[in-house]
């Protein structure tokens, strides 16, 4: 939507524009208007129009006066001039000021209605080529990042983009690697404002996201401004609280940019075990490349049989050593742990229940893919096993066969065919066999257990208000919302909707 300014010292004028002309058919939305042309100035300032349409004479200052001075302050503003006098010096200052349409009074409605949509078209076209220039800037500042933070590149290329974007290539330089939350939904205004802090130290950059959390950048640098480096970081840290910022070896030319940027990347990585700092400078220790030892896979698959308490010893022990060697790649951490705690949660379906968002495999590896730091992964996986060994304590007065029902409820309940005829096959017993054991145990039939079971996970999920009822009815095994919303009501008095409000 856009803005217009009518600047007229006639009121019948102005209040007739105003009631003869559609504005939101012109994509119009606010208008200002003024009685003269310091006024109109004034409001300029602070208002900023899209289209300005103006008259000539007015009282304090006159149309063109008010129109020189406003294009230097919105040089992209759109103007129509309209004025009850035809002289040849308006109409050359009109050419001059290259306004959109000059019209003459008493005014044709029909007439300004062409000169704003000649205006707004223009604006469109403008913002078109605008963004497809900024596109393609933003593309050759990315081919450039690329062309230097590889090793084998084409020099000639990167020399000739570094020409047309405006980057030294005679110069020292340094990477900084910008760490933002993952949990962030979309990328933020922070590259334009980091670019705009290195410029005011008097250096030039190119940076561009990685993923929607991480902003990359190759600082030029020189001798005399090294000074403002440690300034320029600590500026950076303070005007984004959640961000961390690592920095890699300088560079003394442009081929060595490659070296800096890895070390800035290998500096982040500490970020991922060190989650009080915010800081990181490169080390020797950082250099030394670290893989996982190959046989935590299977002294895990050991383990996992147990039980959850000998599982929440084996896992204190793993993240002891993690953040004792804290080199790792953070890569392999996030891979190993999602293959581990993807076993747990077969092995131990309840392991989740009380993890909000998290109900199954899909959703727990979003989650761990979702943390910035290992102590992140540490507090889920207690809270995990946590939940497990609760559990494990709950169903210790059944015997296996129940308990052994009640994990396959709870791994398989999604499932929309899941029924006792299907519980009882797969542990090898007759339906009829299965709802007598079950009964005496749990003091409920096995078919309520698990009508009772759905509509206690579809209560958790409607208290966290982040999905759809129709998706709350295909995850708890419902064949279509509207059974899920007549048993649900059946069972509660109420419908989804209305339980969900109700807790608000």
């Amino acid at each position: 939507m856009m803005k217009i300014l009518i600047a007229d010292d006639e009121d019948y004028t102005r209040e007739g524009l105003l009631e003869e002309i559609d504005w939101e058919e012109f994509g119009i939305d606010e208008i200002m208007q003024a009685v003269n042309g310091e006024e109109a100035l004034k409001i300029v300032k602070w208002f900023r129009p899209d289209i300005v349409l103006s008259d000539i004479r007015m009282p304090k200052m006159d149309g063109i006066a008010f129109a020189e001075e406003m294009l230097k302050l919105i040089p992209q503003s759109k103007l129509i001039f309209i004025s009850g006098y035809m002289e040849t010096e308006y109409l050359k200052s009109a050419i001059r000021l290259s306004v959109i349409d000059y019209i003459e009074k008493p005014i044709d409605v029909a007439q300004v209605k062409k000169a704003l949509q000649r205006a707004v078209d223009e604006i469109a076209r403008e913002e078109k080529t605008r963004e497809a220039d900024e596109g393609n800037r933003e593309f050759r500042q990315q081919r450039l990042f690329e062309l230097l933070t590889h090793r084998d590149s084409d020099r000639k290329s990167a020399e000739k983009l570094a020409g047309e974007v405006g980057f030294p290539m005679n110069s020292g330089y340094v990477c900084l690697v910008l760490q933002f939350p993952r949990s962030r939904k979309e990328r933020g205004s922070e590259p334009e404002q980091v670019l705009d802090m290195i410029q005011k130290i008097g250096e030039k950059a190119v940076g561009v996201w990685q993923d929607d959390s991480s902003f990359e950048v190759i600082l030029s640098c020189q001798e005399r401004n090294r000074y403002r480096l440690e300034p320029l970081y600590q500026r950076i840290l303070d005007s984004w609280p959640d961000c961390k910022v690592a920095v890699g070896i300088e560079a003394g030319d442009y081929r060595n940019i490659y070296n800096s940027w890895k070390t800035a990347r290998a500096a982040m990585n500490c970020a991922f075990y060190q989650s009080d700092r915010r800081l990181f400078e490169i080390d020797e220790s950082i250099l030394q490349r670290r893989f996982m030892e190959p046989g935590i896979y299977g002294t895990f698959l050991r383990v996992l049989p147990e039980g959850p308490k000998e599982l929440s010893e084996w896992f204190r022990s793993l993240f002891a050593d993690l953040f004792t060697r804290k080199y790792y790649q953070k890569e392999q951490v996030y891979t190993l742990m999602i293959s581990l705690l993807t076993a747990v949660f077969r092995q131990y379906p309840s392991s989740v229940e009380s993890l909000p968002g998290v109900e199954g495999e899909e959703q727990l590896q979003a989650a761990l893919l979702g943390m910035d730091s290992l102590q992140e992964i540490r507090d889920f996986t207690e809270k995990m096993l946590g939940c497990a060994q609760e559990r494990e304590e709950e169903l210790s007065g059944y015997g296996r066969v129940v308990r052994g029902v009640l994990d396959y409820i709870a791994a398989h309940y999604g499932e929309e065919s899941l029924s006792t005829a299907q519980i009882a096959e797969a542990f090898h017993f007759s339906q009829a066999y299965m709802n007598v054991l079950f009964k005496q145990e749990m003091k409920v039939t096995l078919k309520q257990y698990l009508s009772n079971y759905r509509l206690e996970k579809a209560k958790q999920l409607l208290e966290q208000d982040y999905m759809k009822i129709t998706e709350i009815a295909v995850r708890c095994g419902y064949a279509n919302a509207n059974y899920f919303s007549k048993v649900f009501r059946d069972a509660t008095g109420m419908s989804p909707v209305e339980y969900r409000e109700r807790g608000k």
